[in-house]
């Protein structure tokens, strides 16, 4: 009787009474900051919008010849690639590495090339040991921290405190 309740989705949680060795890694990617509202409006509007395009178009060539439907398909196709891809942009951290990801390219480097992290009031900027720098998106004026000042100090503090675990 002196057990404490279960939450009805427990087992969607592990256990808090065990302890986390030393030798626990963070393998899956985690993305700093998280996804703003400006971000997500942006994301959740163009989904939708994709949505009802593509229902619409897929209504329209219903009955139309095979030119019309590989050419809608090929839109279609395009625009979710772009659409999904979209949802992926951002740094993602770990305990090995770090990642950004842009629209068109991806750049990763593990924490031990990072010769030292600058953090200004504009941008969060590495600088690796072959002398090249990588700017993340860790900026003042991204979607995910534009006119919120204490997301954007929130998400230097983070990626800092990475960078100083590795």
């Amino acid at each position: 009787m002196n057990d404490p309740r279960r939450p009805i989705f427990g087992f969607l949680w592990p256990p808090t009474d065990n302890a986390v060795d030393g030798d626990f890694q963070q393998i899956r990617m985690i993305r700093i900051p998280a996804r703003g509202p400006w971000r997500l409006i942006l994301l959740v509007g163009s989904s939708l919008l994709v949505v009802m395009f593509a229902g619409v178009a897929i209504m329209s060539i219903a009955g139309a010849g095979v030119l019309p439907v590989l050419a809608t398909g090929a839109v279609l196709a395009s625009t979710v690639v772009i659409l999904l891809r979209g949802w992926s942009i951002g740094t993602y951290v770990n305990d090995e590495a770090m990642t950004v990801r842009r629209m068109f390219s991806s750049t990763a480097c593990r924490w031990s090339n990072v010769a030292r992290v600058e953090c200004s009031e504009r941008a969060v900027v590495l600088y690796l040991a072959d002398g090249s720098m990588i700017l993340t998106s860790i900026t003042v004026n991204s979607l995910d921290t534009w006119l919120r000042p204490t997301a954007y100090d929130a998400a230097v503090i983070a990626f800092e405190n990475w960078a100083r675990k590795n």
